[in-house]
């Protein structure tokens, strides 16, 4: 049972990914109110982190590359998770944001503050 909740958790995020890089996706916050959200910029980083280009990608938003290794880290804890057989990382991750909720709501807030005042 877990190995199929495993590929299905890593399909379902495979699948985003393949549609959000092949659709043209507009911020609906931005456009809805004029002003940039704490994600504004970031497919532009990502593409800039790709480039190598460090300063272009935080200029773009500032926790693009904690955010990118973040994510790089957690593919590969999944692949390693699906191939043992195992589902102990997404929990544990969805447990530690859980506590300390006020801690990521101020890296957005300042996230969202560093986007519009740039």
């Amino acid at each position: 049972m877990n190995r199929l909740k495993n590929a299905s958790i890593f399909m379902i995020l495979i699948s985003f990914l393949c549609l959000v890089a092949n659709l043209p996706v507009t911020c609906i916050f931005k456009s809805v109110t004029g002003i940039s959200c704490p994600a504004c910029g970031m497919t532009r980083a990502f593409l800039a982190i790709f480039r190598f280009d460090f300063w272009a990608a935080t200029w773009q938003n500032l926790f693009s590359i904690p955010l990118f290794v973040f994510l790089a880290f957690s593919i590969v804890m999944m692949i390693k998770d699906f191939i043992q057989n195992r589902f102990y990382y997404l929990p544990n991750v969805i447990k530690f944001l859980g506590k300390y909720p006020l801690f990521f709501l101020i890296l957005i807030g300042i996230s969202f503050l560093f986007n519009n005042l740039k």
